[in-house]
């Protein structure tokens, strides 16, 4: 029987779509929730009927970085493609997450110094070591949405392991990401509420999505995918659109997180591998626009909500107490151009600030990896539209 390896998975806009969507619906939240934006402004929210809905941009991030993990780093494991360097691997994990982050945080940090009040929690709860190293903490972080890059680096970590157990064969690096589901699903509902963070974490789960992930990844680069994208786009988006409605309708699904997560993470998975599939075999064109907000997901992610307190601090003070229907039409403007303005302020910060820092780290991985041959390609050092996005993952890529 002959059978054909299925074609290298490039660039997929359509993946980039959906960052734009996840990072899109996180802000959302942040803008309805019942202690943001429009309660700080108004008094009351809009958004309150697509509040829990919108909670699923997590989700949605979680499946596509395992995803992405899976297609560009995972050959190995799935594919039979050459093992990739474990170290570089973890050195672009590790720079693509940290600096933009960093920036951030530390202008948090100055803020928080200066002006307590104006950060939630005043920074009293905060560990500042593992507010900067992304490790599990029992308070928040200074930048709120940190939370979930603990759940990123500890995924990127599981993954390091896998690829390392990869020296042995593709079955054990395949082990290690199974043990490691396993163990989630096993330990996960025996962890009592006041347990150490670090385990709270590590047994969450919502670590199940980045699984999921990454099997809907390897069905791609697989090629089991093939011909079944309308099939596995609609399954999806009726699982996502059934929970969506019953979260608006009822809140969160009762009983453990694990019902969420298969919920989410399920639709999330069977939606990517649709829209990747069809996206692979031409039946899909993604607007520019959605690629281009995809790229600057990672930006958006992390300065819409300084840019959300700021803009309630200011308008707290400065908008007339409106009562009726002037006062929601008012409210409805005021949401939409606070949903743009932190679009515009995503995409000047991807611009001027994380496609810098990325330039930098690629410039310092080369000169590590040849230091007499770095100066001699100065051509290479801006990388091209969309690098930021197309080999590495969702939150951070």
């Amino acid at each position: 029987m002959h059978t054909t390896t299925p074609p290298p998975v490039g660039r997929l806009l359509s993946l980039q779509a959906v960052r734009a969507v996840a990072a899109s619906l996180v802000v959302l939240v942040h803008l309805g929730g019942p202690t943001a934006f429009e309660h700080k402004v108004f008094g009351s929210s809009l958004l309150q009927p697509v509040w829990w809905p919108a909670q699923s941009g997590v989700d949605l991030f979680f499946v596509v970085s395992g995803f992405v993990m899976a297609v560009t780093a995972g050959g190995a494991l799935f594919a039979g493609a050459p093992r990739p360097s474990v170290g570089r691997f973890a050195w672009r994990r590790a720079s693509r997450v940290y600096p933009l982050y960093w920036a951030v945080s530390l202008v948090l940090l100055a803020v928080v110094l200066a002006a307590p009040g104006l950060v939630h929690g005043n920074g009293e709860e905060t560990d500042l070591l593992a507010t900067f190293a992304l490790l599990p903490q029992r308070g928040e972080p200074l930048l709120l949405v940190g939370w979930t890059l603990v759940y990123e680096m500890g995924f990127y970590l599981v993954f390091t392991l896998s690829l390392l157990a990869g020296r042995r064969g593709r079955g054990a690096a395949r082990a290690v990401l199974v043990a490691w589901a396993a163990a989630v699903l096993v330990a996960g509902p025996f962890v009592p509420q006041g347990a150490s963070p670090w385990l709270q974490v590590a047994t969450n789960p919502l670590n199940l999505e980045f699984g999921m992930g990454v099997l809907a990844g390897w069905l791609v680069v697989s090629g089991r995918a093939a011909g079944r994208g309308p099939l596995l786009l609609g399954a999806g988006l009726t699982v996502l659109l059934a929970t969506w409605v019953d979260l608006s309708l009822r809140g969160p699904l009762t009983g453990t997180g694990l019902a969420m997560a298969l919920a989410l993470g399920g639709g999330s998975a069977l939606t990517v591998t649709g829209l990747a599939t069809l996206e692979r075999e031409g039946r899909l064109r993604v607007p520019a626009l959605l690629g281009r907000l995809g790229d600057a997901s990672y930006s958006l992610y992390l300065v819409h909500v300084p840019v959300i307190t700021l803009a309630a601090i200011v308008l707290a003070r400065v908008l007339p107490d409106l009562r009726g229907p002037a006062g929601l039409a008012l409210q409805a403007v005021v949401v939409v151009v606070a949903f743009v303005g932190c679009q515009v302020a995503g995409l000047l910060a991807h611009a001027l600030l994380e496609r810098p820092l990325l330039t930098l780290t690629r410039r310092l991985e080369r000169r590590v990896a040849s230091p007499r041959g770095a100066a001699a390609r100065p051509a290479q050092a801006r990388p091209e539209r969309g690098e930021v996005s197309a080999a590495a993952s969702t939150l951070t890529t």
